[in-house]
């Protein structure tokens, strides 16, 4: 979407241009200050110049515009009632005691909404670091304690909104921010909802009629955010681009919202349990998915120097082609976990070629210190991709017919040499937002933060897969059913790789995280089921 360029009263002239109005014109400096700050807006209507959130925040300047009109409307009030209080008793007999009580209570009330509402417009427009909008931001980080500088703040908005932005109305969304009245990280968006409510209100002279119009969002902290909207097709084409990016949020008109904001501590728990199980279907869909249409994220193709997690068919394919035509090099594949087949742990396959010939070499799982024994077999060429594609789905070949030897057998030592053997180790974590992150590389506080976002909920899944290969465990946050942890993880047993399963407390499942890869606890008790392969 292409937007405008700003450059009239560009701060802080503005502000000397009004201040000036209103020694120059006094409270009669008020309407054109607002045709003023009308034709700023529209010149600029997102703040583009400047930043997205800091032209937005100096927009509360107009607050002072209406803390000065509330004041004078109390100062009004309490001259009335000093006037009606100086009088004699006879007066007060004639007077209208409803105006007099007016006068009394809704003077202070709106000489305090006054001094807060000057207040804020100052604080937000000239102390950024302190405004509503950076303390939203700040509040909704991982640590707001640790939050960086309002000015980081703010540009890591303001990059999403540009990079990414659409705007309807005063509403931006962005990849991952949506920014209104108030500033909403999409990820943590529970509830959707749209308010189009038209209000009559009957007076002496008549019936008056008022719209009102906001989006409303509420967060996974069950705080609410509203943003006032002058189209009502700007409103529902937010809300529908919103329920776009958030499938899952509630969504509805504002009885929904008032019945959703209200519910008690455990409606709302069992609507964020419900909710991180849809994420987390969704994601896993998502993943299978990629995986028909023929991308491996469960396996590690390296050739030569260069490594790749991203493994399609049609990438093996080329690099088996090359390889037999003589223009490119050996290549191995290496699942992300050992496969099971005809009785076998396999930890890697792979291709080389020689005379027109492809050579196959299937790797066992084998412990620390022992020899590295495989299977070999020559074949063509569609018989060799053939095998690939099994691999890739994560199949073992029949091995009945390839031959069994040691892995430097196969090869000469020199060539096992120059090309080491790459460290399977890697860490897996789906957020319970459906977000999900690949590690090949993590230290022990990693896996500590892993444990305990399983305790806190902020983890669905943990995936960790030992350096040497045969060491893997997984751990699945449980759901409203069972609210226990699956655990999963591997036995080595002779020259075969056993497979366990056991349900346990969250808090029981850390433990496990953290002791299992250094041996400290091992699957096979009385708790723990043994399984044919993971997930079985």
């Amino acid at each position: 979407m292409k937007e405008k360029k700003g450059g009239f009263l560009r701060w802080p002239w503005n502000v000397v241009v009004y201040v000036l109005l209103v020694l120059v014109f006094g409270i009669f400096a008020i309407p054109i200050i607002l045709i003023l700050m009308g034709i700023q807006r529209k010149n600029n209507p997102h703040g583009i110049s400047e930043g997205y959130c800091l032209s937005r925040t100096r927009k509360r300047l107009v607050w002072l515009v209406w803390a000065l009109l509330v004041l004078v409307v109390s100062a009004s009030l309490f001259v009335l009632l000093k006037v009606g209080l100086e009088q004699d008793r006879a007066y007060w007999e004639t007077m209208d005691y409803v105006t007099l009580a007016v006068c009394g209570i809704g003077g202070p009330l709106l000489l305090i909404g006054g001094i807060y509402l000057g207040y804020t417009a100052v604080r937000d427009s000239f102390f950024p670091e302190k405004s509503y909008l950076a303390k939203s931001i700040r509040s909704q980080l991982p640590y707001p304690e640790e939050a960086p500088p309002v000015e980081q703040l703010f540009a890591m908005v303001d990059q999403d909104l540009r990079e990414n932005g659409q705007w309807f109305g005063p509403v931006g969304i962005g990849r991952e921010w949506v920014l209104g009245d108030g500033v909403n990280k999409i990820d943590r968006i529970r509830g959707i909802f749209v308010i189009n409510e038209i209000h009559q209100h009957h007076t002496q002279t008549g019936v008056r009629t008022s719209r009102r119009m906001e989006l409303v969002l509420i967060d996974d902290r069950w705080q609410r955010t509203s943003t006032s909207f002058n189209d009502l097709r700007d409103l529902e084409a937010a809300a529908d681009y919103l329920a776009l990016r958030v499938p899952d949020a509630r969504q509805g008109n504002g009885n929904q919202c008032a019945s959703f904001w209200t519910m008690d501590e455990v409606a709302r728990d069992a609507f964020e349990r419900e909710f991180r199980q849809k994420q987390s279907l969704r994601a896993s869909e998502a993943a299978q998915r990629e995986f028909l249409r023929g991308e491996s994220q469960d396996m590690i193709l390296k050739c030569g120097t260069q490594a790749t997690s991203r493994v399609t068919l049609a990438l093996v394919e080329e690099h088996l082609r090359r390889c037999l035509e003589g223009t490119g090099e050996e290549f191995t594949l290496t699942p992300t976990r050992p496969v099971e087949g005809s009785g076998r742990i396999l930890r890697e396959m792979s291709v080389s070629s020689r005379n027109g010939t492809v050579t196959l070499k299937a790797e066992l799982v084998t412990r620390p210190g022992e020899q590295r024994v495989g299977f070999l077999k020559n074949m063509d060429y569609q018989e060799a991709l053939a095998v690939l594609e099994d691999w890739l789905s994560l199949k073992a070949p029949r091995l009945e017919s390839w031959e069994m030897g040691l892995v430097y057998g196969f090869g000469s030592a020199k060539d096992q040499d120059r090309q080491p053997r790459k460290s399977l180790a890697k860490l897996s974590l789906i957020y319970a937002s459906g977000a999900a992150e690949n590690h090949t590389t993590f230290t022990q506080e990693d896996i500590q933060v892993a444990a305990e976002g399983i305790v806190d909920g902020t983890y669905q899944l943990v995936d960790l897969t030992h350096p040497s290969g045969y060491l893997w465990i997984r751990v699945t946050a449980g759901d409203r059913v069972d609210g226990r942890c699956t655990v999963e993880a591997t036995k080595p047993s002779g020259e075969t790789l056993e497979f366990y399963m056991a349900k346990m407390s969250s808090r029981e499942a850390a433990q496990w995280l953290l002791g299992y890869p250094h041996g400290s606890f091992m699957p096979g008790g009385r708790e723990w089921k043994r399984v044919k392969k993971p997930g079985g």
